[in-house]
């Protein structure tokens, strides 16, 4: 018996050397509700790995995990299970080691923290945790939206390709920001790919919305621009637009679908003075996947550098799904928060607000991710799909007609 326990051991040391020495790995990801999912290993407290699918999110510099996986690897929860414990999310020690694609990364002066609420961080993604800016900011970047390849290598160690533009990365963060110009007016956007969609300040949108009342819009987020559902304001009610063309650090951006976010509390905020928070400017809102999506999108943190390389246009038929808002309630069923008016009237009769959405044709909705639900109310505009409802108790049966919204 002594040889094999000497070949694991040698074996496990072997493992834990390869995991320090890689210094460029290449992983495939994949997107749900146009957020990016990769697959990870965490190392336990007692040295084992394990296995866990994370959020890859430029802008949050917080490692965040579930309560189950803090759990699982051996984090110490017992004060938030201390019936005087209030708060959230618990600030706690770092994980041993986080490895993607067989490269250990550094960990060093990331902040981590397990989220209790809100619910909906993990469950809508079926994801364990995130892959915050605050690791992403000690590497070099490819995010290769057209291969669905995620690149993560040392700094200065590949040759970069495509539009070049200069960018702000505030240090502490790693949050990248690109100026722009909208309508002849100076703006910033932060690069946010783990926002389904792209946001602004609502005050701004609604100014180029009146003096441009041939762009595209509507009021009520749906498709990938119905965020999560619980936005602090009232998704529902949002402005979303097409913009036909704006600069964005070097690149040109055309038919670009923006979310106007209302001021929200505390002290009646916008959405560029909350996010300018952890940015080295004020930014006036963030570009989400809808527009990164379309590119391969190469961030070079050493040097304060992005490429972007064109891979295929933005989806013309994004906004072509049946009108509803939607958000997933605690006990993972599907709630309709607001139906898509069209000239005054709602694109979908007979819905209402507070429904439960159980059956999208033949797809049972409760426990399936966002991307799922949101998908299956897709189509071609005319097309039609059967939704079972439930009101008060009861079942209804609706047939819900898909249009071309933006």
């Amino acid at each position: 018996m002594k040889i094999p326990i000497i070949f694991l051991v040698v074996f496990l040391l072997f493992a834990s050397f390869q995991k320090d020495q890689t210094k460029c790995t290449t992983v495939p990801f994949f997107l749900d509700h146009n957020r990016m999912l990769v697959d990870a290993e965490i190392q336990k407290s007692n040295g084992a790995w394990r296995k866990v699918r994370l959020w890859v999110d430029t802008g949050n510099p917080t490692f965040i995990m579930s309560e189950s996986l803090a759990q699982d690897i051996g984090i110490d929860l017992s004060v938030a299970h201390d019936s005087s414990f209030k708060g959230s999310s618990l600030e706690v020690p770092n994980p041993s080691g986080l490895v993607i694609g067989g490269m250990k990364l550094n960990l060093d002066s990331v902040k981590s923290r397990v989220v209790f609420r809100p619910f909906w961080l993990f469950t809508v993604m079926h994801n364990d945790g995130n892959l915050p800016s605050s690791v992403l900011k000690k590497y070099h970047i490819v995010f290769d939206y057209p291969k669905k390849e995620l690149t993560i290598a040392e700094p200065n160690s590949l040759a970069p390709r495509g539009i070049k533009s200069k960018a702000s990365i505030r240090h502490e963060t790693g949050i990248v920001q690109m100026d722009a110009v909208i309508d002849g007016d100076s703006l910033s956007f932060a690069l946010d790919n783990g926002a389904s969609y792209s946001f602004i300040s609502g005050d701004i949108l609604l100014k180029y919305s009146n003096l441009h009342p041939d762009w595209p819009g509507i009021t009520g987020t749906l498709g990938c621009a119905n965020m999560w559902g619980w936005w602090p304001a009232n998704e529902e009610q949002l402005y979303v637009v097409r913009i036909p063309e704006f600069k964005w650090g070097e690149l040109q951006l055309k038919g670009t679908g923006m979310v106007g976010a209302p001021k929200f509390s505390p002290g009646e905020t916008t959405l560029g003075e909350w996010y300018s928070e952890k940015t080295a400017r004020p930014v006036d809102g963030f570009i989400g996947a809808n527009v990164l999506k379309a590119y391969r999108v190469e961030i070079d943190y050493a040097n304060n550098l992005v490429y972007f390389e064109k891979g295929k246009d933005n989806e013309p038929n994004e906004m072509e799904v049946a009108g509803l808002s939607l958000r997933q309630l605690p006990d993972s069923t599907w709630q309709v928060i607001g139906v898509v008016e069209r000239n005054g009237k709602p694109s979908v009769v007979g819905i209402e607000k507070g429904d439960i959405v159980e059956n999208i044709d033949l797809l049972k909705t409760r426990g399936a991710t966002m991307g799922t639900v949101v998908d299956a109310l897709r189509g071609k505009p005319g097309d039609s799909h059967i939704l079972l409802l439930k009101r008060n108790g009861k079942k209804i049966t609706i047939k819900a007609k898909v249009e071309h919204f933006l």
